[in-house]
């Protein structure tokens, strides 16, 4: 899903180029990784050096509005990274629904956030890996303790009629 832009050296071999901003495309869905890896921060490039993004005040956490935001306070010197999608809207598509939002509020880290706002410019659809990986995560844990604790109860009852 994620694909770095690939180049040939002279000899025609395949070597990874670091994506810079002027490989983008208006209506690219962009994101950089945040907080060593732990988030990733979404948006949708406008052209000219501008990004369509969730933005709040005190860290992006206090009211996020939809707003247009220079890629360089976007990118906060971290990497810029592409979604590819292997279906999408056309780009001129994304562009105007993310236009069409800016100014827009009701930011939901669940079911609203960044990166729902994002996708759904370049696919119609609201998604969140983010979101999805956390929820997996906690499904995992709560079945592993229920399982521990299901585990203890039989033994401990085993005991009990022996």
């Amino acid at each position: 899903m994620f694909k770095k832009i690939k180049k040939e050296n002279k000899d025609g071999a395949n070597i990874r180029k670091r994506l810079t901003i002027e490989d983008l495309i208006p209506g690219d869905h962009i994101y950089v990784r945040r907080r060593g890896l732990i988030y990733s921060h979404h948006g949708i490039y406008a052209g000219e050096r501008t990004v369509i993004n969730f933005k709040g005040e005190d860290k992006e956490k206090r009211d996020p509005t939809i707003i247009l935001t220079e890629i360089e306070s976007f990118l906060k010197g971290g990497k810029l990274r592409r979604r590819n999608y292997q279906k999408r809207l056309p780009h001129f598509e994304s562009l105007r629904i993310a236009r069409e939002n800016l100014s827009k509020k009701g930011y939901s880290l669940p079911f609203n956030n960044c990166e729902h706002f994002a996708s759904y410019c370049a696919t119609g659809k609201k998604r969140s890996a983010q979101v999805r990986n956390v929820v997996g995560g906690i499904a995992a844990i709560t079945l592993a303790v229920t399982g521990a604790v299901v585990q203890k109860m039989i033994t401990k009852k085993r005991k009990i009629n022996l």
